[in-house]
């Protein structure tokens, strides 16, 4: 019984959707029969209106005067000009951090301008900012296009820098780029302190081996626990063939990972070994981990042990 209702309910929805169609249907014929009907009429009457063109707004020409445009020049020259005003009354009073800035937003509008160029970096001399120094001549560097300094001035620029800063990375770099020979980083006869980043940056850019061994000695004396030094140091020594300065290296290394690093020091000792035989050799490969060893073996070779290096 439950399923004759369920039958006579379904052909009840049927139907309902059947009568819905059918009167949908009919009203879309309905409508096509009164478009149809009012079309010829429609196109009749448009037929008689006339057309009229409509003519197109006159185009304003706004032509600017030429005593207008000599007015423009003239008040950015005044503008420029009062820039550079401004930056002098700042160095007459000693304001050279304003000068500095006032001069920069010159240059670089004008990076031609040689004559504001020196000034601006003879400021930054006089307030010891190095590294706006470097990053001036790095930047007009880029703009090599357009700026007319010649290689001279390129020279005694970086030399000038380098002599305040001897230790200034930028500057190290525009050295090399401008062909002269690096300097090592030093300061009225004492050395300057020399990171582990600038070192290996520096050797990086510079393939000199010699300058190389140098910058990362320096370096060593000043962190001498940082082993991507010495790992450094041993490639370029293995590299150039150079045996005692390779033992050397090894031996403040062995000093540095102590007896904790022993496949390290196996590898950098087996490594040594192809470049040739020596009687310390065996001596390295036998060490049990006494760092008194290490220091006679050092000072028998006049090898200075860095201070903060374990058994110094």
């Amino acid at each position: 019984m439950q399923g004759l209702m369920i039958f006579l309910e379904v052909v009840v929805v049927l139907l309902l959707l059947v009568e819905v169609f059918i009167r949908l249907r009919a009203r879309r014929r309905r409508l096509q029969n009164r478009a149809a009907a009012a079309s010829p009429n429609l196109s009749r009457d448009a037929s008689v209106l006339p057309v009229k063109a409509v003519p197109a707004p006159p185009r304003e020409v706004t032509a600017i005067p030429e005593a207008e445009k000599v007015t423009a020049t003239l008040q950015e020259a005044l503008s420029i000009d009062d820039l550079l005003n401004e930056a002098n009354i700042y160095l007459e009073y000693g304001h050279h951090a304003q000068a500095a800035t006032v001069l920069r937003w010159y240059v670089d509008l004008n990076p031609h301008e040689t004559r504001v160029i020196n000034q601006l970096l003879d400021t930054y001399i006089a307030m010891a900012d190095m590294d706006s120094y470097a990053d001036l001549l790095e930047s007009l560097g880029e703009k090599s296009a357009k700026v007319p300094m010649d290689e001279t001035w390129w020279r005694e620029r970086v030399e000038h820098g380098l002599q305040q800063d001897p230790g200034n990375l930028e500057l190290l770099v525009l050295a090399e780029k401008v062909g002269m020979t690096v300097p090592m980083p030093q300061e009225q006869g004492i050395e300057a302190v020399m990171t582990a980043e600038m070192a290996l940056a520096l050797v990086a850019r510079n393939r000199d081996p010699h300058y190389g061994m140098a910058i990362l000695w320096r370096a060593i004396a000043h962190e001498p626990l940082r082993l991507p030094l010495y790992a450094e140091l041993l490639r370029i020594t293995h590299q150039q063939h150079l045996l005692e300065e390779y033992i050397n290296a090894l031996i403040l290394l062995f000093l540095t990972v102590g007896s904790g690093g022993k496949t390290l020091r196996e590898r950098m000792l087996r490594a040594g070994q192809d470049l040739g035989p020596h009687p310390l050799w065996d001596v390295l490969a036998e060490w049990q981990g006494d760092p008194e060893e290490l220091r006679q073996l050092a000072r028998s070779r006049q090898l200075e042990i860095p201070k903060s290096l374990p058994g110094a």
